[in-house]
């Protein structure tokens, strides 16, 4: 009886454990294209290509200097249906760093968790020189999978941030 108890543990906590909190940046993916209906992982955060694919951009030679981070790489999403998705808890605080990929036009960043849009993050317009870029938070309302996306147009993602809310 105890071995079946500690089996039943065991199995939950690997269940609990698929829902853990983490960081992805884009330095994190390897560097080219996500075909259309294709998807790459990294960290257990999954970049989706959907229907206009999505591509990871090699800024190496002038890196990307966002606070005290610099990223060499850039995660250019083609539009409003690619995506990052992830697995969250309830109460898990999402934050993510982007930018949007035109230079005359701030695009949306949309979070969604389980189906339901959890919120908007404006993302500035993208200008090298002097980079801006959003750094919103929102909070998971349910476990389950949360998708991160630009919404509008295209936008580039640098960072996305999951923390244990509980």
């Amino acid at each position: 009886m105890k071995k079946i108890i500690a089996t039943i543990v065991l199995a939950a906590s690997l269940v609990a454990g698929a829902f853990a909190a983490g960081t992805v940046t884009a330095d994190d993916y390897k560097l080219g294209e996500v075909a259309p209906g294709k998807t790459i992982t990294a960290k257990n955060f999954v970049l989706n290509g959907a229907q206009k694919g999505a591509s990871i951009e090699d800024k190496s030679k002038e890196p990307i200097k966002i606070g005290d981070k610099t990223f060499a790489k850039r995660i250019k999403m083609k539009g409003a249906d690619g995506f990052i998705e992830f697995d969250v808890k309830a109460g898990d605080i999402i934050t993510v760093l982007a930018t949007s990929s035109s230079k005359e036009s701030p695009r949306a960043i949309r979070i969604i968790n389980d189906g339901k849009k959890l919120g908007d993050i404006t993302a500035p317009i993208w200008n090298m020189k002097s980079v801006s870029v959003s750094q919103g938070s929102v909070t998971a309302v349910k476990d389950g999978k949360c998708q991160v996306k630009g919404f509008g147009g295209g936008v580039y993602i640098f960072e996305v941030d999951v923390k244990s809310g509980n």
